[in-house]
């Protein structure tokens, strides 16, 4: 999600059916969304033999090193 998008919904701008609760709402949704999807391959990995270590772990969720 581009941050010139949210910006103009801020403003009203940009009309988006998924913005019925506020842009504040949709970012945490999209934040949360994308926590999901870190977890869901972290457990797929898991569960076919291939465990990360945990520094790898911890390096999914900083955005820094993406």
């Amino acid at each position: 999600m581009a941050a010139g998008f949210l910006e103009q919904c801020a403003v009203g701008i940009a009309k988006r059916r998924c913005f019925k609760k506020g842009v504040i709402a949709t970012l945490g949704y999209c934040i949360a969304h994308e926590s999901h999807h870190r977890g869901n391959i972290l457990l797929t990995l898991k569960e076919c033999g291939h465990k990360l270590d945990q520094k790898t772990q911890y390096a999914l969720w900083d955005w820094d090193k993406m």
